[in-house]
């Protein structure tokens, strides 16, 4: 997802995920959201990052990694 925002800087973007850290936007909020969700993700392994976004923003990028196939149980009667 890419916002057109006025971005972070790399100090800004090496932060975001603290709890309760805030960028001063002025916007309000908790400083829980991006937190929340990076230990949702690493918890199921897969990793966020904040990139700069071409033009200004920010590109927020969720990686997971691939499932393992489901394998079909068949039951006898």
């Amino acid at each position: 997802m890419v916002d057109q925002g006025p971005g972070l800087s790399d100090e800004q973007r090496a932060r975001a995920f603290d709890r309760f850290w805030q960028a001063g936007s002025g916007h309000g909020g908790t400083g829980l959201g991006l937190a929340i969700i990076n230990r949702l993700a690493t918890a199921s392994g897969a990793r966020v990052e904040l990139r700069r976004a071409e033009g200004g923003g920010i590109d927020a990028v969720a990686s997971f990694r691939a499932a393992a196939p489901i394998l079909a149980v068949s039951r006898s009667r």
